[in-house]
């Protein structure tokens, strides 16, 4: 980046000459600054770096509405994730989304992801975020892309909007105007947006069943996208969810090579085959073997996040050969795929034996006949 978002002297002194008025000034240079300017410039400087779905996203900004608000804001609206269906426009107050919040203090801001606050309380906000950081926390540990982000409450101002704002956070970073590194920070959006990608196709859009029951009780709203838009983001999951699985299969299988090599069983390494990359249908990954010789058919199951409880799922045809192969079947699991920290986490050998797994229905076949 050749040069500065802005100026952080030049941008103080009109922060706090701005903030001395009750309503709303367009004709302050702040307003243009920081409502037009600003975004601009971060939007133009994310696209140098590709960054992922930004075609995607609506950049807005807010110093009030009518009057001067207590803390301001820069948001990443994907449209997909944040129209109102009523106005048909992007919304802070809908979705889930990335946003830079701007303490009343002018010199705190913080780059954080948020869900919409639309009709709830102050309570019920901090019940549900309560959920979704537990689920992140465990993606704070060694992570790059995430380094210096936390989970927890900051402050922005004393009002209730603020105080919403901080109470739906659900990892967020701390950044001072006079002193931070411009370039880093877009940096961290960038490597923020692509965790947020990951986190909505492998969580956000399945959240009723990644939820536990006691948990799903305490959201008072639904997740509700329109039937085209929620095709399309499962259509870019299913992209994703596919390179994410050869990954891991990837490095499955020349992990079970090494392995049988470091054993001294040269011809058992030569033999594993790994089946998925060219066929589909026999309910495992790789046919691999142990130093002793017996069958090792293995399933991958790949995740770009960290787990504390590793939930995946499981085909009918999957479950069918665990069950018939036993001792022989094991389910991987390889979390962090792709990052420099993507390790395999557990092996699960006869997972439908031994109460290895908790198997919860998702669907159902139904049948009835019509006389």
């Amino acid at each position: 980046m050749k040069e500065m978002l802005f100026h952080a002297d030049d941008f103080y002194k009109q922060f706090l000459d701005y903030k001395n008025n009750t309503n709303i000034d367009k004709s302050h240079p702040f307003h243009k600054l920081f409502n037009k300017d600003l975004p601009n410039k971060i939007q133009l400087e994310l696209e140098k770096l590709h960054m992922r779905n930004i075609n995607k996203l609506d950049f807005k900004a807010s110093t009030g509405n009518g009057r001067v608000a207590e803390c301001f804001w820069i948001a990443l609206l994907d449209k997909r994730l944040t129209t109102n269906s009523e106005s048909k426009k992007t919304s802070t107050q809908k979705g889930i989304y990335i946003v830079i919040l701007f303490a009343e203090n002018g010199e705190d801001f913080y780059l954080t992801i948020e869900t919409g606050t639309e009709n709830l309380s102050l309570s019920e906000i901090k019940k549900e975020a309560a959920i979704w950081r537990n689920r992140l926390k465990p993606e704070l540990k060694g992570n790059k892309r995430l380094e210096d982000f936390q989970v927890g409450d900051f402050y922005l101002g004393k009002t209730v909007r603020p105080r919403k704002y901080v109470a739906s956070s659900l990892i967020f970073k701390k950044y001072n105007i006079f002193h931070f590194n411009h370039h880093r920070f877009i940096e961290d959006i960038n490597s923020l947006n692509e965790f947020f990608y990951d986190f909505i196709y492998e969580v956000y859009l399945d959240q009723d069943i990644f939820l536990k029951d006691e948990q799903r009780k305490k959201f008072k709203r639904k997740r509700i996208i329109h039937r085209d838009i929620y095709k399309q983001l499962r259509e870019e999951r299913a992209k994703q969810n596919e390179e994410t699985g050869r990954i891991a299969e990837k490095f499955v299988y020349e992990r079970e090579v090494q392995q049988l090599l470091a054993a001294g069983q040269e011809q058992l390494a030569e033999a594993v085959n790994w089946l998925a990359e060219t066929e589909d249908g026999h309910g495992f990954d790789i046919k691999s073997y142990y130093p002793d010789g017996k069958e090792k058919l293995i399933e991958v199951k790949g995740s770009k996040l960290t787990h504390h409880d590793f939930q995946f799922f499981l085909s009918e045809q999957e479950r069918m050969v665990a069950e018939e192969e036993k001792e022989a079947y094991v389910i991987t699991l390889v979390e962090s795929v792709g990052t420099q920290n993507m390790k395999i986490v557990k092996e699960i050998q006869n997972p439908l034996g031994k109460d290895n797994l908790l198997l919860k229905p998702t669907q159902y076949s139904c049948r009835i006949r019509v006389d």
